[in-house]
């Protein structure tokens, strides 16, 4: 097996098996709606077996990040539309990664600058990309939360479901939940979970999203990112995160699951992260895609593959200068490096001006 042999994702054909990595890069209004630009970005990359979105909000509560786009008004449904329809004309799959930061979050970014919903009402160590307080675009710390009522985070799950049927409406093919970085989702995970109702510490929540979304748009691909073990966004793992994501991943198995991500936060450099073992373990436990990622090169996700640790690789901070990746790959050439002081926020400065290889253009 190699990168580049097809692979089967539910119902989706993927004529390679290297997946582009959800990353959010700010490049909406504030109004949340995917730009001409972003569809460019998209079909650059469109040569991915598969591509993830950078994260979609599925509420204006669920937003935690300054100009990102979202998926639940007309308006953005027909923004993706736009971007379906120029990854579909360049050959491509694109699946959205839907998001709801919960207490990664800041009141300029939340409705009324209201304090931004939490499942308990315990700050997030953590920083996230909003308003300053004169006004301006800047890094600031996370906001005091409040805490989520019961009937507030059933509605969360709804908000989900209306997501994912906006991302069937927008000719996307298919979703993938955010359940890791310390998100609301793994937030539910986490030792931060000290609620006393249903939705206390463990699966519940994770589970209720994915059960609700098969059966409001069954058959719609529908995958699941984890990151075992990971503390990004002040989030703390319970002591027991490997026998907890173990039994998560058992479960996923008897729901509606094409795929589930795992992310080694470790492995770009981050705390935390999962070991070798782990890793083995899951690859036993989840009998359906696996894909993996964290710090591949072409060699490493090759070596993967015909280890049979995952079916997919997953490559995030590569796509950002080298739109061609695909093909740099599979000829063996040199990759760009990114200019992070464009990451975030602007126009097509480091976003859709990364040249491809003149070689590929020669190869054609």
């Amino acid at each position: 097996m190699s990168l580049f042999t097809p692979a089967k994702v539910g119902t989706l054909e993927l004529p390679n098996r290297i997946v582009m990595s959800a990353m959010t890069r700010s490049r909406a209004p504030e109004s949340g709606v995917p730009t001409a630009l972003t569809a460019q970005y998209y079909a650059q990359r469109a040569t991915a077996g598969l591509i993830v979105t950078g994260s979609v909000n599925v509420s204006p509560e669920a937003t935690g990040y300054l100009w990102t786009e979202g998926l639940y008004t007309g308006e953005q449904v027909a923004g993706w539309q736009r971007v379906s329809a120029a990854v579909h004309e360049a050959g491509g799959r694109i699946v959205a990664q839907l998001i709801h930061c919960g207490r990664v979050s800041h009141t300029s970014l939340q409705p009324g600058q209201a304090s931004p919903p939490g499942i308990t009402d315990a700050a997030a160590n953590a920083e996230v990309f909003a308003l300053t307080d004169d006004g301006t675009p800047g890094t600031v710390a996370a906001s005091m939360p409040r805490a989520l009522t019961t009937r507030e985070v059933e509605e969360t799950v709804g908000d989900f479901v209306a997501a994912a049927r906006n991302a069937r409406r927008a000719g996307l093919d298919g979703v993938e939940i955010q359940g890791g970085n310390g998100f609301l989702v793994e937030q539910f995970l986490s030792a931060a979970n000290t609620r006393s109702d249903r939705y206390g510490r463990g699966s519940v929540f994770l589970l209720e999203v994915v059960e609700a979304i098969g059966a409001a748009v069954p058959g719609f691909p529908l995958g699941v990112k984890l990151t075992p073990g990971g503390v990004i966004n002040g989030i703390v793992s319970p002591a027991n995160w490997p026998e907890l994501y173990l039994r998560l991943l058992d479960e996923l198995n008897d729901r509606d699951v094409a795929f589930v991500t795992l992310a080694d936060q470790a492995a770009v450099g981050a705390p935390g992260g999962y070991d070798p073992a782990f890793a083995a373990q899951a690859r036993q436990t989840f009998q359906r895609t696996l894909v993996l990622g964290g710090g591949y090169s072409g060699e490493s996700a090759v070596a993967a593959l015909q280890a049979g640790r995952a079916d997919l690789i997953s490559f995030a901070r590569p796509y950002v200068a080298n739109p061609d990746l695909a093909a740099r790959i599979r000829a063996g050439r040199p990759l760009a490096e990114p200019d992070p002081a464009t990451f975030y926020g602007g126009g097509a400065e480091g976003y859709t001006d990364y040249p491809t290889d003149p070689e590929d253009a020669r190869s054609r």
